[in-house]
């Protein structure tokens, strides 16, 4: 498992390219932030985000509005950040 802080780091900076490209409304670029942000979650294990990654990929190919599955994969990360960080300062 990567560094706790490294994976929040990297999470962090794939959610925000992704919220950019969707904001671009950059498909192709929001799905290579979305594929980088699963590779972080599978070195991570958090397999609730690796699923949320693969289901945000494949909606992308369908034209729908991605914001709330976007904001679903934030809100998954923001309760992994919580307990890892519960978890290091233990």
């Amino acid at each position: 498992m990567p560094d706790i802080a490294t994976f929040i780091y990297e999470a962090a900076s794939h959610l925000a390219r992704s919220r950019e490209a969707l904001r671009r409304q950059d498909v192709p670029a929001l799905r290579a932030a979305v594929i980088a942000l699963r590779d972080t979650s599978q070195a991570a294990g958090a397999a609730r985000m690796i699923e949320l990654c693969a289901e945000l990929r494949e909606l992308a190919r369908e034209g729908v509005d991605l914001e709330p599955h976007l904001d679903a994969l934030a809100e998954e990360f923001d309760s992994i950040t919580g307990e890892l960080q519960t978890v290091r300062s233990a």
